[in-house]
């Protein structure tokens, strides 16, 4: 149950959890076509949670079901790597995950007014990730607009 699409990047493998209703969901990639970081930008991204909201079961207070029944649907883009574009986009995806990576970990013990200011950076990287997102899905202003809303 969730209000909002959300993954975490666990590329060390430390972390582990367990849903006592479901036992847990993790997503198992082939790296060859696409990575975890590119992977986690789109599943934090407004489109995507946007898209998971319109499959997925919805329940009293804002909340969502997040089975696999329904993640399995969401539209990952499989990026053409001799494409210039999807390269760049991939690329600047992968870059800013890292950035948000570094941002939290900084978060994490930060006070005051230099928590404040890592919040900024942190809603200012998220806005980028989800600029790149909607460029590689070909998302226009008037869909962003209906996704945002």
């Amino acid at each position: 149950m969730i209000t909002r699409l959300s993954a975490y990047l666990d590329s060390q493998d430390h972390y582990y959890f367990v849903n006592v209703t479901t036992g847990g969901y993790g997503i198992l990639i082939d790296g060859d076509e696409v990575s975890l970081p590119y992977l986690t930008a789109l599943l934090n991204s407004r489109l995507l949670d946007f898209c998971l909201k319109r499959i997925t079961t919805n329940f009293r207070g804002g909340y969502f079901a997040a089975n696999k029944q329904f993640i399995e649907h969401l539209p990952i883009r499989i990026i053409d790597f001799n494409n210039p574009k999807e390269k760049r986009l991939h690329d600047d995806l992968v870059k800013l995950v890292d950035v948000m990576l570094a941002l939290r970990k900084r978060g994490q013990k930060a006070e005051g007014h230099e928590l404040e200011q890592l919040k900024r950076q942190i809603e200012k990287t998220d806005r980028e990730i989800d600029d790149r997102v909607y460029e590689l899905y070909g998302i226009t202003e008037a869909e962003k607009r209906l996704i945002e809303r």
